[in-house]
């Protein structure tokens, strides 16, 4: 009766003294086939949870990495965030004087800057004072940034290096920093920590105009 080799499994006819499959001599009885039982006798077959047990193994190593990944990101993003926050703090003297916006330059002193004749300054609350300069509407805003004039002045240069670097030119002569727009006109001058910004919306005004009225402005806050 023909049957399995009981060293390997291989299958045997009946009478062969040696496994065709191994080579090795079957001095037991030959298995019969179909007779149910384990057919490996000198070993045990893989155990299926093992591989099972395995791949879990690694699903949770790679879940673990990642977690690490992301946790050394955040701690990456936070450090970024801490330190362009302490780039842009200010570091300047912080201003202690009067915060008059239309005390600093007179309406007279501000027609001789512009060479056109101004009618009135008014205020606009503490931050501001308006210019009126002609009875066609013409007007010249003087805002005033009492603090955090340092790091806005940064986050401006820093904007233009995004392509608006060539319509600013550098005034040294005004106050701490100032940056000077096309034609003279938007002037930012920073003295100290406060940041003032003029724009003279009118025609027939001289370029040089706002860079008089900052120039009188830095002059008076003094140190």
């Amino acid at each position: 009766m023909a049957g399995f080799c009981n060293a390997c499994g291989g299958p045997m006819d009946d009478g062969v003294k040696f496994c065709p499959a191994c080579g090795k001599a079957s001095s037991a009885e030959v298995v019969p086939a179909g007779t149910a039982g384990p057919m490996f006798t000198g070993s045990n077959p893989p155990s299926p949870s093992g591989g099972a047990m395995k791949i879990v193994l690694i699903i949770v190593g790679i879940i673990g990495l990642i977690l690490i990944l992301m946790i050394g990101s955040c701690f990456y993003i936070g450090y970024r965030v801490k330190k362009a926050a302490g780039d842009f703090t200010s570091h300047s003297k912080a201003y202690t004087g009067k915060r008059e916006p239309c005390s600093f330059v007179s309406a007279s002193e501000a027609a001789d800057a512009l060479g056109v004749p101004v009618q009135e300054a008014t205020p606009r609350g503490t931050v501001a004072c308006e210019y009126v300069l002609n009875a066609e509407g013409g007007r010249m805003q003087v805002q005033y940034a009492w603090q955090g004039g340092t790091g806005a002045m940064k986050i401006t240069r820093a904007a233009m290096q995004f392509g608006g670097k060539a319509a600013f030119t550098e005034a040294p002569e005004l106050g701490d920093e100032a940056l000077v727009g096309p034609l003279g006109n938007p002037v930012m001058m920073r003295k100290g920590d406060v940041l003032v910004t003029i724009n003279v919306l009118a025609q027939g005004v001289s370029p040089e105009g706002g860079k008089k009225v900052a120039a009188m402005i830095a002059d008076r806050m003094g140190n």
